[in-house]
């Protein structure tokens, strides 16, 4: 998450929010620590949701962030930060009952806005999350293989093959890179736009 962001972010008067990950550890060491000791200013409990063999609880909890960031002043942008806590009741079959997971995560966000509000910006970003990066996460395994040098050019040809895919109506995406592994040649001479 680079610092330079915000600032460009804050140019545009855009809201900007992103999820605080382990490649930012003291960051997130340090703004867990404080969202345990602080009080938040603004607290919501969204409603439980029961859908895929689960059922989730999620809690939204804001912090003010100048007292969890005092020491770093290059994160002067972050106005706020957001705690996550999922509660999930998963349904395990083979002992035919519910077993409880908790999944804390920290956001950090450029306004101070109030829990709900953040929360639904969340949660539309997981949706996008979920419903673009997903074939890219899991069919061309994106996440899996580290790209030391020339990591946009591999993304960016990662999406050039899945708009050919999309463009000639390949539903199942992970089973026509399956077959065009086995036979290049023939899918080759069929893909639109693909030139061999």
């Amino acid at each position: 998450m680079p610092k330079k962001t915000f600032d460009v972010a804050e140019k545009a008067g855009a809201i900007f929010i992103t999820q605080v990950k382990e490649n930012q550890s003291s960051l997130l060491e340090q703004i867990s620590h404080r969202s345990k000791i602080d009080k938040p200013y603004d607290k919501y409990d969204e409603d439980i949701e029961k859908a895929h063999g689960r059922i989730d609880e999620r809690t939204y909890e804001v912090f003010y962030a100048k007292p969890m960031l005092k020491k770093w002043p290059e994160w002067h942008r972050i106005q706020s930060v957001i705690r996550v806590t999922r509660k999930r009741d998963v349904y395990c079959r083979r002992e035919n009952k519910y077993k409880l997971s908790i999944e804390v995560s920290h956001y950090v966000c450029s306004r101070k806005l109030l829990a709900i509000s953040l929360g639904g910006y969340i949660r539309r970003h997981w949706f996008i999350e979920n419903k673009q990066h997903h074939i890219k996460d899991v069919s061309f395994r994106e996440d899996y293989t580290r790209k030391e040098v020339n990591a946009a050019n591999f993304s960016l040809c990662i999406d050039f093959a899945l708009n050919i895919l999309k463009f000639n109506n390949y539903r199942n995406i992970k089973g026509t890179l399956y077959a065009v592994s086995l036979n290049f040649i023939k899918y080759s001479l069929n893909l639109r736009g693909l030139v061999c």
